[in-house]
């Protein structure tokens, strides 16, 4: 986790539960909760101030948290989204499921148990989508090493098929990336010496 406080946006249009949110996140010191009481309002709040997770109501006045988070989705990407709602139907769930949502947590019961497993959830989401990140910053940087390194090279996923050929490698072995691409895609087995097969 960030050594920093995380940022979060809290969005429902009942104040008091708010206010009740806002308390308990920010007493333990590793939350920074800002609050609003229209979805309409949060759009453009994330347009000027940076995130690491927004929880959401859903039955909320203009714009329900789903229609929220389609939003959120469409505009700001893939910030960490929790849907902490009241309703507990399945099409609900099923619909914030089917658009994106990190986790879906029912409202109600002992508020204590309710907000520390709001704080997992918070934490997992966050957890979840710096090591996404840190994934594709880490495979962008081995491409560039890879490519800068003039060398040829290429990746075959195993399980898909799919294969990724430098343009090192193209000029190398002497084919156009498409040929050669059509080479190692369909018959790999043609261009592994027959000692290195079985490794």
């Amino acid at each position: 986790m960030s050594p920093h406080p995380l940022r979060v946006l809290y969005v429902d249009d009942e104040e008091y539960l708010l206010d009740l949110a806002k308390i308990f996140l920010e007493r333990s010191k590793e939350f920074i909760v800002d609050t609003c009481t229209s979805a309409v309002k949060a759009l453009d709040i994330l347009h000027h101030t940076p995130f690491d997770a927004i929880i959401s109501d859903y039955q909320m006045p203009e714009m329900d948290g789903i229609e929220f988070l389609i939003q959120v989705r469409v505009e700001i990407g893939d910030i960490p989204f929790i849907l902490f709602t009241g309703k507990g139907r399945e099409e609900v769930v099923i619909r914030a499921i089917d658009n994106g949502v990190d986790f879906y947590l029912q409202k109600g019961g002992d508020p204590k148990s309710q907000f520390s497993e709001l704080v997992h959830k918070i934490k997992k989401s966050v957890e979840r989508i710096q090591a996404v990140r840190a994934l594709a910053e880490n495979e962008e940087r081995m491409r560039l090493a890879l490519d800068g390194a003039k060398e040829g090279h290429w990746d075959v996923n195993i399980v898909t098929g799919k294969t990724y050929i430098s343009p090192r490698a193209c000029e190398m072995l002497g084919y156009p990336q498409d040929e050669l691409q059509e080479i190692l895609g369909f018959n790999r087995r043609s261009i592994i010496h027959p000692e290195d097969i079985s490794k």
